[in-house]
């Protein structure tokens, strides 16, 4: 229970400190500093576990992972001679999501305390859209030219784009496996989208698409999902022709006569390669974002392959614990893109790291959502979310934020777990039935039946994983 409320209180945390904090200002600034907290703490709770025999439920390959990404960062420290306060900026960074990947390791969670977690970070999401309504039409009418101010309770309108498309992903998954109904599924959704529309991200159309189908790609084998997807294409449909006319109906205010049609004939080009890496202009894309970093590390092979150094081209509201290059990250714009920041201070080898995470984590995700597991659900969810996270790389700087880092890296660590004690009872299952014998005349033990059920959530009577076992 206590590791329950632990996760529950990181989930409110990442989206309420920073907003009481610093946009709102009704509580001191060092409230930012809760999340990091909540991670020293799952220190501990680690640490305690692990002393009292607790053992680990974690596939040996994230534990290559968790080697090559300490690696990376610390040599890039050595190799680049970062100063003592960016190097600290820089642990603290790229290692206080770490604690929260590690926790469901070690305290693996039940079913019971998922849903708690999921019906609180959907609370938090659904939130989301009241406020988004109050902020484009009152806290910011005055700023009806954009949709840029609203962001919620989150540090941005990509942020929060990002997140309530992701939000719709489980709820998709939910009514697909019948656990909802189609007119609880429609209003979760168009509650989930609206924000969305309101901040004028473009990107929805693109990853709207992902959050509404793919889900169904995930299904288990020989389950008849048709009948429900038809009604879900129609209602992706029918999302991606409302945010066309809210769009072009709030960029009026700022841009006459222009329209999304327009945006995607005459200026995407221009929007994501403005052309500021050729000195053509001063606004810069994404495109350009990431070739400057290129061209800033490609000059030393050190640079290439570790980058600048954790910390080392980033910020800090604390005089001494700025990197070197610090005034690179705005004027570079190593915060346009996740993969800019990333190149500047990890070089393409960290960049490969986070990759193999994100296979690893979708390798996971897609095995438990096809098992008989009664998390199965949860693979499905976790395996689309990825997918939009890999797309959230180029988009912006998503591990810059809290409010997407810890919820990606803590639901790697849940999936991770979770997959390796299927596949772990799975063994466990075919050793004793290898034990017993195939040819039927032995019963198979019912202990290790017992223990393979308890594992996968099926009850006495369900057949589930066990029907291919004597």
């Amino acid at each position: 229970m206590a590791m329950n409320l632990l996760v529950v209180a990181l989930f409110v945390s990442i989206f309420g400190a920073e907003y009481f904090a610093r946009k709102l200002a009704v509580i001191p600034p060092h409230f930012t500093l809760v999340p990091e907290m909540l991670s020293a703490i799952a220190v501990v709770a680690i640490v305690c576990k692990v002393l009292s025999g607790r053992r680990w439920q974690l596939d040996k390959r994230y534990v290559l992972f968790l080697a090559l990404y300490s690696f990376v960062i610390l040599f890039g420290f050595l190799a680049q001679a970062v100063p003592t306060g960016a190097v600290v900026a820089g642990l603290r960074s790229y290692f206080k999501f770490l604690p929260f990947f590690l926790l469901p390791a070690i305290h693996p969670f039940t079913a019971r305390d998922l849903k708690l977690q999921l019906v609180c970070l959907l609370a938090l999401l659904l939130v989301q859209s009241p406020l988004a309504v109050y902020q484009r039409f009152v806290q910011f009418a005055a700023s009806m030219h954009t949709g840029d101010p609203i962001a919620g309770m989150t540090t941005h309108s990509g942020v929060l784009s990002l997140l309530m498309i992701s939000g719709i992903v489980p709820v998709v998954a939910f009514y697909l496996r019948k656990k909802i109904s189609f007119p609880m599924m429609l209003v979760l959704v168009g509650a989930l989208f609206l924000p969305t529309t309101l901040n004028e991200t473009k990107s929805t159309l693109l990853l709207l698409p992902v959050a509404v189908l793919l889900p169904a790609w995930f299904m288990p084998r020989g389950a008849r999902s048709l009948r429900r997807l038809v009604p879900l294409v129609a209602v992706g449909i029918v999302a991606g022709m409302v945010f066309v006319t809210v769009y072009d109906r709030l960029i009026q205010h700022g841009a006459p006569g222009y329209s999304l049609e327009s945006f995607f004939e005459e200026d995407i080009d221009r929007y994501l390669y403005t052309g500021a890496a050729e000195g053509r202009r001063t606004w810069i894309g994404r495109f350009d974002a990431i070739m400057f970093a290129l061209e800033g590390i490609g000059r030393d092979p050190w640079a290439t392959a570790f980058g600048l150094g954790a910390g080392n081209v980033s910020e800090s509201f604390l005089p001494g614990f700025e990197g070197t290059y610090a005034s690179y990250y705005k004027r570079y714009g190593a915060d346009a893109t996740q993969v800019a920041g990333f190149l500047w201070e990890i070089g393409l080898l960290g960049i490969l790291t986070y990759l193999y995470l994100y296979f690893l984590a979708w390798r996971d995700a897609s095995f438990l959502a096809r098992s008989d597991d009664k998390l199965a659900v949860l693979g499905q969810v976790w395996a689309t979310v990825t997918v939009i996270m890999a797309a959230g790389l180029v988009y912006t700087s998503i591990f810059a934020v809290n409010e997407v880092g810890y919820l990606f890296w803590y639901f790697c660590g849940v999936t991770a777990s979770r997959a390796y004690a299927v596949r772990r009872a799975r063994r466990a299952a075919a050793a004793a039935a290898a034990a017993a014998g195939r040819d039927g005349s032995t019963p198979w033990p019912a202990g290790a039946a017992a223990g393979y059920r308890r594992t996968l959530g099926v009850r006495p009577g369900e057949h589930g994983a066990l029907r291919h076992l004597p």
